[in-house]
């Protein structure tokens, strides 16, 4: 639900593969055309008559506002904006928005797009099942194979039904999903089929490699006991009545909120990456230095913690955290079937969640930075250890409670590296996946690990597109629902001129 929309030269780079229609200027009618952006009027990037709503949401508990002064007064080198989400701000701090309504709704595919055709007669929804494969036949795509026993109380497990496709197969089963059901159906890696005894109808090695994600952590913090946060509707049912009354009634308060309000894109300042070290600089010199609106990394404040709700009250402590996520990770995974003829089996997947040591480099210069700003914030009250790294005994980075936050002039924390050491233990101990999951049908030529074309077509099939995130060739500097979704509206339009039905980038 957090809007965080990317940069204009993620686009640029997927076109820079040779897909027309990819770039960015080409792509923002598509992007204008799914939502209505309610925060400020009349901004060129965004859309006001889409179908996805864009709100400031229900509540506000200032966790956000704090940040937002203290980085205002302690990191002037950030400018503060009131929107970056303009697709060319890659180092700057603004509040943050949501895809909610107006009435504290919740603003996404189903409800805008699918539900509103839920009477279509040409519309049929099938749940609760799992696509087997497609059925190739003389090169063409005719239709699928899925069984009934995917979580659905009602089906005979073991029970295929074939479904034919009189003109277009389409795919969209996400960044797991999809490589597996093409490999399933005997396109992809000749070695990977072969292993699951599975015929090759198409040797496309690209199927399930260039796993893309984006990866974070989330240090917690104490708080005043006056601070209000999310942790007792993430965590307790006795005052979610409460609030769910406030929210029918008005589209108000806790449940018409994320936790989230305020939303940091960074880029490192020249100290930032001399401390950092080499592998940092040599990645920051050939991705992200003439790429000046890509972020490293998104910062967002959170009223409670949100990844062990409930710890509040366990401790019996108000609490924060400050997570951070890092949006261009050097390392890039896999994944692919584990059976050839279970669709329900567990997917073979290797993230190679920090193979490069410049992902290690830039956790630790975040690390340091939200910790300082964290520390400055004036309901601060101290690091809850196990939730930060476990310093060394003597360490003047160790773990402590405090009676409020330090000075806005305090000297940083200075790291040994003992305490660096450390700081990377703990990061690859607790490191998230965000679920910002995309790449493993890449749109790329073919020679070059490309599973589809500018078409979304599969390479050597007929009748077969994938339209999801897995087409996603290269990353994107986003929260990825908004890329999801101009995929879809890309989609469609693609799919509509195929079919010979006449539909412009304004939906006319």
């Amino acid at each position: 639900m957090l809007y965080a929309r990317g940069a204009a030269s993620d686009y640029d780079d997927w076109s820079a593969f040779g897909n027309e229609g990819w770039s960015f200027e080409e792509l923002l009618p598509c992007i204008r055309k799914i939502e209505t952006y309610t925060p400020i009027p009349d901004r060129p990037t965004h859309g006001y008559s889409g179908p996805i709503q864009i709100t400031a949401g229900g509540a506000d508990f200032g966790i956000g506002k704090q940040l937002l002064d203290v980085a205002k007064e302690y990191d002037p080198v950030h400018p503060q904006i009131d929107d970056n989400n303009d697709f060319k701000s890659g180092n700057a701090y603004s509040p943050c928005y949501k895809y909610m309504d107006a009435t504290g709704k919740r603003s996404d595919a189903a409800s805008r797009y699918l539900y509103p055709h839920s009477g279509n007669a040409n519309l049929t929804i099938v749940v609760g099942k799992r696509v087997k494969r497609i059925i190739v036949e003389n090169g063409r795509a005719v239709g699928i194979e899925y069984t009934t026993d995917a979580k659905s109380p009602e089906g005979i497990r073991g029970e295929l039904v074939t479904v034919k496709a009189r003109k277009l197969t389409i795919v969209c089963a996400g960044a797991f999903g999809s490589p597996c059901i093409l490999e399933r159906s005997g396109i992809g890696g000749r070695s990977v089929l072969e292993k699951n005894n599975i015929r090759v109808v198409v040797d496309l090695p690209g199927v399930g490699e260039n796993y893309q994600d984006h990866l974070g952590l989330c240090p917690v913090f104490y708080t005043t006991d006056e601070t209000d946060s999310m942790d007792d509707v993430w965590s307790d049912p006795k005052p979610v009545a409460e609030y769910l009354q406030e929210w029918q009634d008005h589209g108000t308060g806790k449940i018409a909120h994320t936790g989230i309000e305020a939303i940091m894109k960074v880029r490192p300042t020249a100290g930032q990456l001399t401390s950092a070290g080499p592998a940092l600089q040599a990645r920051w010199e050939s991705f992200f230095q003439s790429h000046p609106d890509k972020p490293v990394a998104i910062i967002a404040p959170f009223s409670g913690v949100p990844l062990d709700p409930g710890r509040s009250k366990l401790v019996g402590r108000k609490l924060f955290s400050v997570v951070f996520y890092i949006l261009y990770p050097d390392s890039v995974g896999s994944v692919h079937i584990a059976s050839g003829d279970d669709a329900n089996s567990p997917a073979d997947f290797d993230p190679d969640y920090f193979s490069k040591q410049s992902d290690i480099a830039e956790f630790n210069f975040l690390y340091k930075m939200t910790r300082e700003y964290a520390r400055r914030m004036p309901g601060y009250r101290g690091d809850m250890a196990g939730f930060h790294p476990a310093f060394p005994s003597g360490s003047a980075a160790t773990c402590t409670q405090a009676a409020g936050p330090v000075p806005m002039d305090a000297p940083d924390i200075v790291y040994s590296d003992e305490d660096d050491k450390a700081i990377e233990k703990f990061t690859r101990d607790t490191v998230f996946t965000t679920w910002h999951s995309l790449g493993t049908c890449a749109m790329k030529p073919r020679d070059q690990g490309g599973v589809v074309d500018a078409r979304l077509n599969v390479y050597g099939v007929e009748g077969l597109k994938v339209a999801d995130l897995s087409i996603c060739p290269s990353n994107v500097g986003n929260n990825t629902y908004s890329t999801a979704l101009l995929v879809g509206e890309k989609a469609a339009m693609i799919i509509a001129e195929d079919l010979g039905v006449n539909m412009t980038a304004d939906g006319k």
